[in-house]
C-alpha cells in the first residue's frame, strides 16, 4: 500500500471518530431544537432507524434512561406520529417500538444534514491543517 494512503487511513481512523462524535452531538442539539423533538427522542429515532424494531426494555438500556422517562418519551413520539408501539408476539408482556415513515424521514433528514455539515467542515481543511492533525 502506498505510504501516503496508509498514513491518510491511519490519520482518518484516529481523528474521524472524534470529529464525527463532536459534530454529531453539536448538531443533534441544534436539529432537535428546530424539529419539535428533544435530543433523546432524536437519538431514539436514529437508533430504531439504524437497528430496527426494539423492545422498550432494550431501548431504555441503549439510551440509558429510566423506564418511566422512556414511556413518556415513546408516548410523545407516538402522538407525533414518529413511532408505533405494538405487542411482541413472542412475549405478550413486552412492547416493540417501530419507526414510522414520518420518523424515518426525520431521522434520514438529520443524517443527510449531518453528513453535509461534516463535508463542509472537512472541505475547509487545508494542507497545513491536515499535517497538524496527523501529529495528534
Amino acid at each position: 500500500m502506498n505510504h501516503v494512503v496508509s498514513d491518510t487511513i491511519a490519520f482518518l481512523s484516529r481523528t474521524f471518530p472524534k470529529i464525527y462524535s463532536s459534530l454529531y452531538l453539536e448538531y443533534l442539539k441544534e436539529y432537535s431544537s428546530i424539529k419539535n423533538v428533544n435530543k433523546t427522542q432524536l437519538r431514539a429515532l436514529m437508533f430504531i432507524k439504524n437497528y430496527g424494531d426494539i423492545s422498550m426494555t432494550d431501548l431504555c438500556s441503549k439510551l440509558n434512561i429510566e423506564k418511566g422517562s422512556l414511556t413518556s418519551m415513546v408516548d410523545d413520539l407516538t402522538e407525533k406520529g414518529y413511532v408505533i408501539r405494538t405487542r411482541d408476539l413472542s412475549d405478550r408482556r413486552k412492547y416493540l417500538i417501530s419507526i414510522t415513515d414520518k420518523g424515518m424521514n426525520l431521522a434520514s433528514d438529520f443524517m443527510e444534514k449531518l453528513s453535509q455539515k461534516l463535508e463542509d467542515k472537512l472541505s475547509k481543511l487545508n494542507d497545513e491543517d491536515i499535517k497538524r492533525y496527523r501529529t495528534l
